[in-house]
Parts: structure tokens; sequence; C-alpha cells
């Protein structure tokens, strides 16, 4: 039965396998690191956390793109495009790195989002060059596509990255959200991106085995969540792009509804926090426990149970829309998505979710307080 299997099908279980096998390998050296060195992060009055926990997960997710993806697609010679976006990964992964251990700006996290989602535009142009028809407007001018293809990987990065509150949700959401392009993008032959999918896959399921290990227990961080983020924001934009051409085996007419609901969770309370948030006079990046996960888990679930509540519906929400949405028209099924996000709006709502300010200082325990200013951001767990 398995030799019957294409030759395609055995490279993308040669690359789930192997960046499994790598983050497997390499998580439990950066754990024993980040113990030796210090480097946990510490429980404040908003964690879902009560001890010290290493947070330099992304390292190993990191290792295994960096590794497996470019073998794979040199050895398939798929790598027209994929190498390409290295570049902005390498930016992403070395300031999430640098915000774990040290805490920055969250402006100059912003600039470097910025800087990586242009230089993969500029690099790869892989970019959103219609809106199929919404507002009666279709091919965009190279200018207004290079600037919405940068807006949409900011919201997308911060959307994931924001939604990386308790263990095994982000890469719970990840795993989901890469299972359902891989399988598109193999339809479409775009092999050099389903081997994107199946190694972050990979990387992301050994990844959540450590999450919630009670010995090696590590957290995904921002060097993770950033590029995990921008990994997701490239696979959604590459899927709209696909779809902006003439009709093909795995063509889909309303690509953009079908994004959205693919990154259902993220964005949609990333989207209702700012709206909350601006609604009760805070500023939208004002930390608090106001994110869907934390609404789950006081409700009385554990962590376990809150993320396979939260993908359970991420994965419906997509299994219906692909249903309800592939083919209809990109007005309607947004508009429809609108109401949607509106009794979302109206059913998670929280009283006084806002947390006490707080002192943050670098997790090496030896650097100076952060200013408040520079606080108001979202924590990792």
């Amino acid at each position: 039965m398995f030799s019957d299997l294409p030759e395609s099908v055995w490279v993308m279980l040669f690359a789930l396998m192997s960046s499994y096998a790598v983050v497997r390998i390499i998580i439990p050296v950066v754990v024993r690191v980040s113990r030796e060195k210090h480097l946990m992060d510490e429980p404040n009055n908003r964690s879902s956390h009560t001890q010290k926990t290493p947070s330099l997960g992304g390292v190993g997710i990191f290792a295994a793109i960096a590794i497996v993806f470019t073998t794979v697609t040199s050895l398939t010679g798929q790598q027209n495009q994929a190498h390409l976006i290295l570049p902005s990964l390498v930016i992403l992964f070395f300031i999430g790195l640098k915000d774990d251990i040290l805490v920055i700006d969250p402006y100059k996290k912003l600039i470097a989002q910025l800087l990586a989602g242009a230089l993969m535009i500029i690099c790869t142009d892989i970019r959103m060059g219609s809106l199929y028809g919404l507002f009666g407007i279709y091919e965009l001018p190279y200018i207004a596509s290079f600037l919405f293809t940068l807006f949409f990987i900011i919201v997308t990065v911060n959307a994931y990255n924001l939604i990386d509150g308790i263990d095994g949700l982000a890469g719970g959401l990840g795993i989901v959200v890469c299972v359902t392009f891989g399988i598109y993008f193999y339809m479409a032959g775009l092999l050099w991106a389903t081997a994107l999918c199946a190694t972050l896959t990979g990387a992301l399921a050994s990844f959540v085995r450590f999450n919630f290990s009670q010995v090696n227990k590590i957290f995904m961080g921002d060097c993770g969540s950033l590029t995990v983020g921008f990994v997701l924001a490239l696979l959604a934009i590459k899927f709209l792009q696909v779809n902006e051409v003439s009709p093909h085996t795995a063509y889909v007419q309303n690509a953009p509804a079908l994004a959205i609901a693919i990154l259902f969770v993220p964005l949609f309370d990333t989207l209702r926090l700012f709206i909350q948030r601006i609604a009760s006079g805070r500023k939208p990046f004002h930390a608090d426990r106001n994110h869907i996960h934390h609404f789950v888990i006081d409700s009385g679930f554990s962590h376990l149970q809150a993320s396979i509540i939260l993908c359970s519906t991420n994965a419906v929400v997509i299994s219906l829309a692909f249903v309800a949405f592939a083919q209809s028209s990109v007005t309607g099924s947004l508009l429809f998505l609108g109401v949607l996000f509106v009794t979302y709006l109206l059913v998670v709502r929280r009283k006084n979710p806002t947390a006490k300010p707080h002192t943050k200082y670098s997790k090496y325990y030896v650097s100076k307080p952060v200013a408040a200013k520079e606080l108001q951001r979202e924590p990792v767990n």
C-alpha cells in the first residue's frame, strides 16, 4: 500500500518527521542552558503559569525551518522562492530572541516586522495583487498591493503573538492552519509551500509535546511566535495570490473569506480585544486578561482542554467556510463573517479584565526595570 504513494508524499513525510526530530533534539539543550543561565520567564499577575519556565522554544522551531525546509526544497528543486523567505525569518527570530532575553521596546519589534515583511515582498513578490471584486476592485497597483500585504503581515504576526497565552494553544492553532494550507497547496501542485507547511507542522507538534512536559517544559517565546506568525501570514498571502490567476485544479473563487476563516481564532480575538479596550478608554495594546483563552480557562477548563476547544473551533470554522464560501461571492461571505464577528464580540465579554500594573525586569534578573511605557505588551504566557 505504502509503495503506491507518490514521491512527493514521501518528501513531505520526510520533512514532517525530520522537523519533529530536530525540535526533539534541540529543545532539551535549550531548556538546560536556559536554567543554567537563568533565562527564564518569571510569572506575573497576568500569567497562566506559576513557576519560572524557559521561554526560548522558538529556537528549536526556527532551527527546524532553517535546516529541514531548506534541505528539502534544495533536494527537490523547489528553492526558487523558498530560500528568499529566510532573511525575513532571521530578522524576526533574532528580534524575538532579544525580546525574550532582555525585553525591548515594542516599537522596535514593529520596525523589525515592517522590515521583514517588506524584504519578503521585494525578494519573493509574494503579495496580495487583487481585492477579488470587493468594492468593485480587482487588480491593485503595486504600491497599494505592497502596503496592503505589509499591513496583513503585521496584523497576522501580532495576532498570533497575542494568542500565545496558554500551553498548547499557539502550537495547536499553528498545526491546524499549516495542515489546512498544506493540503491545499499539495492539491494546487505548489510543493515548496507544502514542504513549508509539513516542516512547520512537525516542528510545532514536537514543540507542543515539550510545552506540556513536566520535566522539560518550555514556552514558545517571541522568537517562536514572531517566526511562526510570519510563516502563517506568508502562507495566507500565497493562498490568496494563487487564486488570483485563472481557474486551476484547486481554484477557489472566494479566497479572502477562506483566508480569514483559516486564521479565525487569532484574527477575531485580536480585533475583539482592540475594540473592547478602545471602547473602555484603554490603549489597544494595554495588557489584560481579556483574551479568549483566559475566558475559557477562567470557566474551569485546563490548559489542555482550553487549547483543544479553541483549536477544534478553528478547525470547524475552516471546514464550514470551505463548504459554504469556496465558490460564493466575496462581498456576501465577508458580510457574513462580519455578522459572526459582532456575535463573537457580544458573547465574549468580561467584567473589569484589567490587570494591576507591574514592573517587568530583564529575564537575566540583573538589568534595570524596563520603563513603564515600554510595558504595554502582551505576555508570552
